[in-house]
């Protein structure tokens, strides 16, 4: 008999524990109260493909896991913004709390120490779906607080305010309300609403954290790095802060404390794309400020990078500048600085002859510039209908290729056919004949 179904209880659910055997006890206990679905994972990538492609609203992930460890696993997921509000439950034997620091920074994520009992482990499931569905209903009142910042951005602060203060988990709420403002450059009430909440909580990380992010840009470096690096103190192991504090030591034109930032990165989870990205940039800014003392070097990495890769496309050389261009987007600060920079990877992959990369780096240009840098739109314009065009003609080209194909198919079976017949008929011919008479010798 099936279990009640309990609208509180998470309905699809992900088991990433390497402990196969308690992988399959948690999996049945979980269906034997009400889950819907329940998949299994055994090691820390399989774990991350599944999240990946799947549609769960619940993780349960074992910080002890092969291949890719729990802790990568979990950076990866909280970068993500499908998968930032998904209920995580960290399940572990290790008993130092310090270590789990990192997920205070979160919403709708809790440590469950093993070993646990069944009741723990369903109550604390419960307990996080219910938070998880918090989060979900306000993250769009968070959004309709947001329409209403460039028209009275005070009155939406203090909106944003009364929503932290009813939170089950005020910390997490605060980085999103502030990480929206920054992302809509209104960085300067995204930063009075931090150093609010910093009044109330010193030890907010979530704030502190964020706090060095709209510093940064602002590009007053000295200061984001003040407060990234206490951040860091108090809540270790967050790839996204330790790579931004290897940005901020680019900016400051350090590479070599940029590249022992972004290898830190590196040691957690060494597929990171931006730690990756951001060692090569700080190796060629390491490079460059060792050239002759007459080298001009730009104010930021990314002006840095911008400017080698024009030079590069120039030249001719797309690849190479396509890549400095990437490495500058992913790094510059700005909505429309970035628009720019997406805009000549366009132009690169353009002149390169690949349209359907430049035709998606112009519609991130345009969507970046938001109506003030209207260059690329005719750029989208113009190559999707040139893209159009190329998918109608080899649509076309594949029909014929398959009408051509069913004419030969068909033409070589009508001559098998006919030869048939023509064998048949020979057949037919010698069956009819007279049979041959041979005379016996006398």
């Amino acid at each position: 008999m099936a279990a009640k179904r309990d609208r509180d209880f998470p309905q699809r659910i992900l088991v990433i524990d390497d402990d196969r055997l308690l992988n399959t006890q948690v999996v049945s206990l979980l269906l034997d109260n009400g889950a819907q679905k329940v998949d299994s994972a055994y090691d820390g990538e399989a774990g991350w493909e599944m999240c990946l492609g799947g549609d769960y609203d619940f993780l349960i992930l074992d910080w002890k896991l092969p291949v890719l460890s729990g802790l990568a696993l979990f950076n990866r997921i909280r970068g993500v913004d499908r998968l930032l509000g998904i209920p995580v439950l960290v399940v572990s034997g290790l008993v130092q709390r310090l270590d789990f620091r990192l997920l205070q920074e979160f919403p709708c994520t809790r440590l469950l120490e093993k070993p646990f009992n069944h009741a723990s482990l369903l109550r604390e499931s419960v307990a996080l779906h219910v938070e998880a569905a918090w989060y979900a209903r306000n993250t769009e009142r968070i959004g309709e607080i947001m329409e209403t910042v460039k028209v009275d951005p005070d009155r939406a602060l203090r909106a944003l305010r009364g929503l932290v203060a009813e939170s089950p988990n005020p910390q997490p709420v605060a980085l999103l309300a502030a990480r929206k403002m920054r992302e809509a450059e209104h960085i300067e009430q995204a930063i009075l609403l931090l150093k609010a909440i910093l009044d109330e909580d010193r030890g907010c990380v979530p704030a502190i954290s964020e706090l060095g992010r709209c510093l940064h840009t602002l590009g007053r470096f000295e200061e984001a790095l003040q407060f990234l690096r206490r951040a860091d103190k108090l809540s270790p192991s967050n790839v996204e802060r330790i790579s931004l504090m290897g940005e901020v030591e680019l900016n400051n034109t350090e590479p070599l404390n940029a590249k022992e930032r972004f290898s830190e990165a590196l040691k957690i989870d060494q597929e990171n794309r931006r730690a990756r990205h951001g060692l090569r940039v700080a190796d060629t800014l390491a490079e460059m400020m060792h050239r002759p003392t007459g080298q001009h070097i730009k104010d930021t990495f990314a002006s840095l990078m911008n400017t080698m890769a024009v030079n590069l496309a120039h030249s001719g050389q797309y690849s190479t500048a396509v890549a400095k261009y990437e490495e500058a987007f992913h790094f510059i600060a700005g909505k429309e600085a970035s628009a720019r920079v997406a805009f000549n990877v366009g132009l690169a992959y353009l002149r390169w002859g690949k349209t359907r990369e430049s035709y998606d780096w112009f519609v991130e240009s345009a969507k970046r510039g938001q109506g003030r840098f209207t260059k690329a739109d005719g750029y989208v314009q113009k190559l999707a209908q040139q893209l159009d065009a190329a998918s109608a003609a080899k649509k076309a080209a594949a029909e014929a290729e398959v009408a051509a194909r069913a004419a030969a198919t068909e033409a070589a079976r009508a001559a098998d056919e006919a030869a048939k017949k023509s064998a048949d008929a020979a057949k037919k011919g010698e069956d009819e004949a007279p049979a041959v008479q041979h005379e016996q010798p006398k």
